[in-house]
């Protein structure tokens, strides 16, 4: 059975399950911890042990460079691309406005500031860095570190790149098992999102919200990602592309949670898209930390419903011009925070905003995990397209027949 299947039917299984039996809070909390938590368990060490190989590697044919240097483009492309899709669906799809009623209890995930997330860079401790489980930059940057390294003295490094490589294959291996794993823990996951959503009053609300985000992430998914891959893979069909990463996208579409499908994306790139390890390692976590496109959309489209729930004025110029710049930066934050989602950057965007937008956020907090689901669906998606794209153009990657994608 084809991977994205597994998931799919977890999907359907987890779903229906928190459909029919109410889970208590408490609980939902415990098993969405839980679900999330299997599937990111193997992600550091892979990328510890792998990322430093790769970079090593790149750096001996001179790659290393150019590709990080197009994957952060292309995942900061993708960011600006997204926030207009979702400032142009907002205009075209009219969601509406929201009754100004909300639950004030509310608390999302607060962001980190641009001076703390420049600090966590260089922690005063390297090896805070390798085992940092939210911001993967700082963990890149180390491995990075430690590949140029093995450089200065092939014979005196020679059995450390032998143990890095050795161990990268070993943690490949732990990875596999847990992608293979993952649909039973995403059955839970989809239960525990569903009771919650069940749980939700006056979700009906929300439905032209809803409808909007779903209707811009399809728009995304099938049109403005295949375009973009059709423009860099040589014209050839881009779909392949796409459905090649559609099982860590319905993960993240479960999850919600950014590092919970990183196992299985990194599998999909290798076995479906043919990206070799060297740039599959490296582009990773560049993508995840620039590219949080999805959540972008998601977050342009949310503000304007706030923005015109508060006001029938309208929205000026100056304030879409203001969109473009902020939504984007919100999102380079959320880098280091991946359980976050269009909630937490609307928290952020109200509060940069001001002129009494300050706790608009919570208008929408009901609505938070339809709009995490979709945000983080196009951000894995997006991340995916980003890696294969750059490494096709850097030649770092071979087309796979799609009748043998796992």
């Amino acid at each position: 059975m084809k991977i994205w299947v597994k998931y799919l039917v977890a999907l359907a299984v987890g779903a229906a399950f928190g459909f029919v039996i109410p889970i208590k809070p408490a609980a939902t909390d415990a098993i969405l911890s839980l679900a999330l938590d299997l599937g990111r368990y193997a992600l550091i060490p892979l990328l510890f042990f792998s990322i430093p190989i790769a970079a090593h590697e790149l750096h001996e044919d001179r790659r290393l460079l150019k590709l990080s240097l197009r994957v952060v483009l292309y995942a900061i492309g993708s960011v600006l691309l997204l926030t207009l899709v979702g400032l142009a669906g907002a205009f075209a799809l009219s969601p509406g406005r929201i009754p100004l009623s909300a639950d004030a209890n509310y608390s999302p995930t607060v962001l980190p500031t641009l001076t703390q997330l420049v600090l966590s860079l260089v922690p005063p401790n390297a090896f805070t860095a390798a085992v940092s489980t939210e911001y993967l930059l700082p963990l890149a940057l180390l491995a990075m570190i430690l590949g140029l390294a093995f450089s200065f003295d092939r014979l005196a490094t020679k059995p450390v790149v032998a143990f890095f490589d050795s161990f990268s294959r070993i943690a490949w291996q732990i990875n596999s098992f847990f992608v293979e794993f993952l649909p039973l823990p995403l059955i839970f996951a989809a239960a525990a999102r569903m009771s919650s959503i069940g749980a939700t009053a006056q979700l009906g609300q929300y439905g032209k919200l809803i409808l909007a985000v779903f209707a811009e992430t399809a728009f995304v998914a099938l049109v403005v990602i295949p375009a973009a891959v059709f423009a860099t893979n040589g014209r050839k069909n881009p779909y392949p592309t796409v459905y090649g990463l559609l099982a860590p996208a319905l993960a993240a579409l479960i999850s919600g949670h950014l590092y919970t499908p990183a196992g299985s994306l990194a599998k999909h790139l290798k076995e479906n898209l043919g990206v070799r390890r060297r740039a599959n390692a490296l582009s990773l976590p560049l993508a995840y930390a620039f590219g949080r496109a999805g959540t972008a959309m998601v977050s342009a489209t949310a503000f304007i419903v706030i923005l015109n729930s508060y006001s029938s004025l309208g929205l000026g110029s100056g304030t879409v011009l203001w969109m473009l710049v902020w939504v984007p930066f919100t999102t380079l934050l959320m880098g280091a925070a991946p359980a976050a989602g269009a909630a937490s950057a609307l928290a952020f965007l109200c509060a940069a905003y001001g002129r009494g937008f300050e706790t608009g956020y919570i208008l929408v907090a009901p609505a938070a995990i339809p709009l995490l689901a979709a945000g983080t669906f196009l951000d894995t998606l997006c991340a995916g397209a980003v890696v294969s794209m750059a490494s096709s153009a850097e030649r770092l990657s071979v087309p796979r027949d799609p009748r043998h994608f796992i």
